[in-house]
């Protein structure tokens, strides 16, 4: 497996579409998969993230860490940063956004998506209210919940483990993350982890297998 496509880094197997990056080998399925949103419901199935190096990851990561990004609890309501200890900012920040270098963004095979039908991309904040009930992209989703076992995609994040909130607009093209999820190995987790100079290092270091698996893996533990 090539680690340079594991830490993020740019590789030559990424495409560039509709103003994103993803891997070449999901670009023929995710096309497809548009298609028949379209043809099915009429939707306008539209990326609002992709492809995601370390550097980008880190400047989201840190941001929240230093209270410079908003963060929101698992009802989309705003955590107030002053009243948060290192280990509940931690949590919070690990409840959406992954440690920088053990983020599947950083594969080109992982899409959050969108339907840009009814919400548009400066507007959407990717909580959980807006794929369900009255929300903007509830049929969308409500159509990808059967849709989505024809096609090469799944919801990594489909199910709470106690770590990773549900995301129901994350979809992970299977036949190419399955290798790198497998690949990226708790030994290579904790090499990024201690070459890195991310906000909250200590505490991850402090208990580092506990986080890969319940953060990256998605394990309940």
């Amino acid at each position: 497996m090539d680690f340079e496509i594991l830490t993020g880094r740019k590789h030559s197997d990424f495409i560039h579409y509709q103003g994103f990056l993803i891997h070449k080998e999901a670009l023929l399925s995710f096309q497809k998969l548009q298609e028949s949103a379209s043809k099915d419901i009429g939707a306008e199935l539209r990326l609002v993230s992709s492809f995601r190096d370390y550097e980008r990851q880190k400047l989201i990561w840190d941001s929240k860490a230093q209270g410079h990004r908003t963060l929101l609890d698992d009802h989309g309501e705003e955590l107030k940063f002053s009243d948060l200890n290192n280990s509940e900012l931690l949590k919070g920040i690990l409840r959406f956004s992954a440690i920088p270098g053990a983020s599947r963004h950083h594969w080109g095979t992982d899409f959050d998506i969108f339907d840009a039908r009814f919400i548009s991309k400066d507007k959407l904040q990717l909580t959980h209210a807006e794929c369900v009930g009255d929300g903007p992209c509830a049929e969308l989703h409500t159509w990808l919940d059967e849709y989505l076992v024809t096609t090469d995609f799944y919801r990594p994040y489909e199910f709470d483990q106690g770590g990773v909130a549900v995301e129901k607009w994350h979809l992970s093209f299977k036949p190419l993350s399955e290798k790198y999820l497998d690949a990226y190995r708790f030994e290579i987790f904790l090499r990024n982890l201690n070459e890195s100079n991310i906000e909250l290092k200590h505490i991850l270091l402090a208990d580092a297998e506990f986080y890969y698996k319940q953060y990256f893996l998605n394990q309940r533990q």
